[in-house]
């Protein structure tokens, strides 16, 4: 959505606060607290009041939005933002953009991609699985300096055997793509992955030859690159997958320039649920604000209420 369409749709606090009522209800308005329909709206005021549990609530109560300060109008405009941005936007940026503290900035942020995140994703077809590596370049130090902190050497080699975070993807040829961080990239857990992620009964994975993935063997259609012998063509490529960590480590490099190991679930969220709406970019902020809307809370005073790990990859979908 541009810039004229959002500030003349939602322009006003009244205009958001309907448009989330008619996302969260539709038709039937139901009491946040017990459920029941016996519900009444005040009298110029967005509360609402149940008649059967005798609690008042807004339609913002359990959403991203819940005890907000910021008006709806600036949320909309950084979902927006966010949404449009192929590679990603920094908090300063938004904050320069929306005209909000850098901490606002970076609060709305977080709490709008805890909002992409999807838990329940069940590839299929022909489905391409890779691993990558995330970090910068390790700085240059002289051999003294390591002796005077007391710091470990590390390796400066890339790819497997790195010190960086390692995530592993599993992309479906010109389709959806789920991406997490595995600490450790053993049989067991890329085994538990592909079960958790992938529909084995009508699937074929495409890997290359690391030695984990040999474990695919017993429990889908399995297709081994050798990468030594070329990198294959046709469906025996891992091309989609690459191509889906390059706009990653683009997007971190160019616009985020560094990111801390605890909250990067929540950019991997962001990145993937950008790439699997690239094709519906009409109604993706209307998808967003509607998973908004249903979301529980995990932020409170800044903070997650869980790990971060937890709330990206938790079997619940848990959300701010």
């Amino acid at each position: 959505m541009n810039t004229t369409t959002l500030k003349k749709s939602f322009g006003t606090q009244a205009k958001c606060i309907a448009y989330l009522e008619k996302l969260r209800w539709g038709k039937t308005y139901g009491c946040v607290h017990c459920g029941a329909t016996n519900v009444a709206k005040r009298v110029n005021s967005i509360k609402w009041h149940c008649n059967s549990c005798n609690q008042d609530y807004t339609v913002l109560y359990g959403t991203i939005f819940e005890d907000t300060q910021l008006p709806l109008p600036l949320w909309f405009e950084v979902a927006n933002l966010m949404i449009n941005a192929k590679m990603g936007m920094s908090a300063v940026e938004v904050s320069e953009n929306v005209g909000i503290s850098y901490r606002t900035s970076w609060y709305c942020c977080h709490r709008i991609r805890c909002a992409m995140i999807t838990n329940e994703i069940r590839l299929e077809g022909i489905v391409e699985f890779d691993e990558a590596y995330i970090g910068g370049k390790k700085r240059k130090r002289n051999p003294s300096d390591y002796n005077r902190a007391n710091l470990a050497r590390v390796s400066e080699k890339r790819g497997r055997g790195t010190a960086k975070i390692p995530i592993v993807a599993a992309i479906e040829k010109q389709g959806r793509a789920y991406v997490k961080i595995v600490e450790k990239l053993t049989s067991r857990n890329l085994l538990a992955m592909l079960k958790k992620v992938i529909k084995t009964e009508d699937s074929i994975v495409v890997s290359d030859d690391f030695k984990s993935y040999k474990s695919f063997d017993s429990v889908v259609e399995h297709i081994t690159i050798k990468h030594k012998d070329g990198y294959g063509s046709g469906i025996r490529t891992v091309n989609t997958a690459e191509g889906f960590f390059s706009l990653i480590k683009n997007g971190i490099k160019g616009s985020y320039r560094s990111l801390s190991k605890k909250y990067l679930p929540f950019y991997l969220a962001e990145f993937s649920y950008k790439f699997n709406k690239r094709n519906l970019r009409a109604n993706a902020l209307e998808e967003l604000l509607e998973n908004a809307v249903k979301d529980e809370k995990c932020f409170l005073y800044h903070k997650p209420t869980k790990d971060t790990k937890e709330i990206a990859y938790g079997s619940k979908k848990c959300k701010i």
